[in-house]
């Protein structure tokens, strides 16, 4: 099955931003309601006050015109039919534009079906355009779908509870204290549009809708209420002789580090990794100098300095070795962090980095304020508002560029670290090659490859679950 969306962008009346507020929108006032390769009829079903959406070739959708959601619950009766392959019914959430969107569905023929095999199928998650079923199922077999038990018949009204709280998602179906279904999210997606979605040739019923937003400042661990790198609650600065530079600290356990990109990146960057860390470790997040809130500094950028700073600040909050995951300029950091320091680091993930020699032929690069003001000026205009020192923007995109056509790392480096080291890359990086990532993992005494397919440098935004599957082993075991 193909999957499409488009959403609404109407505004309408209807607000979810305050806290705790619940909506229970009327389906039957078709005003408020945009509808996408079907039409929708009111019904009084069995006491149901609803609509029924029809059946047509395609996807189709009903959407809440202006609707906002991310955080909190949605409730909601469902009707499919027992048809094979003709009934998907479900409920789309957190959509950004028309290929972009989280969907919870289900395949009602599936219900009671003979077949084990199919009743594991009665349930899905999707995550557009990255992530439909079908990729899903074969690439994480029984992961993102599941048999729900007990189960209405496949021509029954069922009721569902959908929770949403940060990345995690469960699923309750029929008022059952058990869940049918509990999946990490897997795009960074935290807001968007909601309504019903039907699949190809299916049509379907749906009745008392009710949407209740979760007060945001209620628990801290929810990732929607955390502002990654401006967190006063977690936010400290370590004085560096030379600059000011901030961390943030989240979770509990042993330390892990985490070093971040250059030029676009932040901590808040990590965002998922923050997420899934912190359950078991300290996370250690390092804003690099001229990045966020920590300060430039006056000597030149080299990888040197970099880890230098890293180790100094790491050693200000514990006396433990410490794991450390670095992407892109952090991954370069972590490495010389391992070199340098070889009894501080006892694992090193490093994301988007491999060989770089003296003789290094790349691209050059000439980073302005006015190239990337006029690249994402609302992105950038968030980075210099963290900056203590927003005026020296140009000087610092200076001294990285500076850094990035100048500095290396080769055997030289590579030939001292000790520590296991996990390398990782996508097949599609343009900002490095596979073949430079495997020249660095045989460089290394104690190293692997992984290598993401389908993704570009930012790999953990491209396939999380990929990612993580490679790294928890590496990890944990």
């Amino acid at each position: 099955m193909r999957r499409f969306f488009l959403f609404s962008f109407v505004l309408c009346n209807i607000q979810l931003g305050i806290q705790g507020q619940t909506i229970e929108p009327i389906l039957q006032d078709s005003a408020k309601w945009g509808m996408v390769n079907r039409k929708a009829e009111p019904i009084i079903e069995n006491g149901k006050k609803g609509i029924r959406i029809n059946e047509m070739p395609g996807d189709g959708l009903m959407i809440l015109k202006g609707s906002d959601f991310s955080n909190g619950t949605i409730e909601l009766d469902i009707k499919g039919s027992n048809k094979p392959q003709r009934s998907f019914v479900g409920f789309a959430f957190h959509g950004q534009d028309i290929h972009t969107f989280d969907a919870i569905y289900f395949r009602p023929f599936n219900f009671k079906s003979d077949d084990a095999t199919r009743r594991a199928h009665a349930i899905q998650y999707v995550s557009m355009p990255n992530f439909d079923w079908e990729k899903l199922r074969n690439e994480f077999p029984g992961k993102y779908e599941n048999k729900i038990e007990p189960s209405s018949g496949p021509d029954d009204w069922f009721h569902v509870k959908i929770n949403i709280t940060g990345i995690h998602i469960s699923v309750f179906v029929n008022n059952n204290d058990k869940s049918v279904l509990e999946v990490d999210k897997l795009n960074t997606n935290n807001k968007g549009e909601f309504g019903f979605w039907v699949g190809n040739n299916s049509g379907g019923s749906f009745a008392n809708v009710k949407i209740t937003k979760a007060n945001v400042y209620a628990n801290a661990n929810n990732s929607a209420t955390i502002s990654y790198g401006n967190n006063p609650t977690a936010g400290h600065y370590f004085n560096a002789g030379d600059a000011k530079l901030y961390y943030e600290i989240y979770g509990q356990g042993k330390p892990l580090v985490l070093l971040h990109g250059g030029v676009y990146g932040y901590i808040d960057e990590f965002e998922p990794f923050i997420q899934k860390f912190a359950q078991n470790f300290q996370v250690i997040c390092i804003a690099t100098r001229g990045h966020g809130k920590s300060e430039m500094g006056n000597a030149p950028f080299t990888y040197q300095q970099r880890a230098e700073d890293a180790y100094k600040v790491i050693k200000s909050i514990t006396k433990d070795s410490v794991i450390v995951l670095g992407f892109s300029d952090g991954a370069f950091s972590g490495l010389k962090l391992a070199a340098v320091h070889p009894e501080l680091v006892k694992r090193l993930i490093a994301i988007g980095a491999g060989d770089k020699p003296n003789n290094n032929t790349a691209k050059k690069y000439n980073y302005t304020p006015e190239m990337l003001m006029k690249y994402d000026s609302a992105f950038f205009a968030g980075r210099v508002k963290l900056m203590p020192e927003p005026n020296r923007w140009g000087e610092c995109l200076d001294k990285l560029n500076k850094l990035y056509n100048e500095d290396f790392m080769s055997g030289e480096t590579f030939e001292k670290i000790q520590c296991p080291v996990l390398v990782m890359r996508g097949d599609r990086d343009a900002d490095g090659s596979v073949e430079t990532s495997l020249n660095c993992t045989k460089a290394i005494h104690n190293a692997q490859l992984s290598v993401i397919p389908g993704c570009n440098h930012v790999v953990f935004y491209c396939n999380f679950p990929a990612v993580w599957e490679a790294i928890h082993p590496f990890i944990f075991n």
